[in-house]
């Protein structure tokens, strides 16, 4: 006769418990495996709410991919930077999440970048369809956008010359001044 030490003395216990306590322990394994089940099935896509998700997906057309114009990537960058800094914004200050200090920081966009790139590759919110929308209304007028392009860099340079020149003067001015006084 084979003896096994553990099962053995695990059937010995069982044995000379209470058949009542025993019983009510059973059913309570049996009930946490049952919650474990809920559990599982809550957290995959088998639960009721996932399925009426999908479905609901499925038959809206303005939510279906395949009905959807394509829109340049440019655009969709475009919006996936501007939901970037509207979720950064509303992300909480934790260093328990993200980390303490700048590495934080870093942690907290990148994970901002990502979900914004997820959401706009999805279908975002609308801006990137409103840009198509409008840029194919634009006029196609090539010399009157070249014109007006160059006339907005133009002022953007003079502004750029401009600041720096103030810059390099503030350096002068702050420069001479304690020269004077040390003198």
């Amino acid at each position: 006769m084979a003896i096994n030490p553990p099962g053995d003395i695990v059937l010995d216990v069982i044995n000379a418990a209470d058949p009542s306590r025993l019983e009510a322990a059973q059913a309570k394994l049996k009930a946490g495996q049952a919650t474990l089940e809920a559990q599982r099935l809550a957290s995959t896509d088998e639960s009721f709410d996932a399925t009426i998700a999908r479905e609901h997906i499925r038959d809206n057309t303005s939510l279906n991919v395949e009905n959807k114009k394509e829109i340049p990537a440019a655009y969709r960058k475009f919006e996936s930077m501007v939901l970037s800094n509207f979720l950064k914004s509303m992300m909480p200050d934790s260093e328990e999440i993200y980390g303490k200090g700048a590495t934080g920081e870093i942690w907290k966009g990148m994970m901002a970048e990502k979900l914004a790139d997820e959401i706009s590759r999805n279908g975002g919110i609308g801006i990137a369809e409103s840009l198509a929308q409008h840029g194919s209304t634009r006029t196609n007028d090539k010399k009157a956008d070249a014109e007006y392009n160059r006339s907005g860099r133009m002022h953007m340079a003079t502004q750029l010359v401009d600041e720096t020149q103030m810059k390099l003067l503030d350096k002068l001015i702050t420069g001479a001044e304690p020269q004077k006084k040390n003198s």
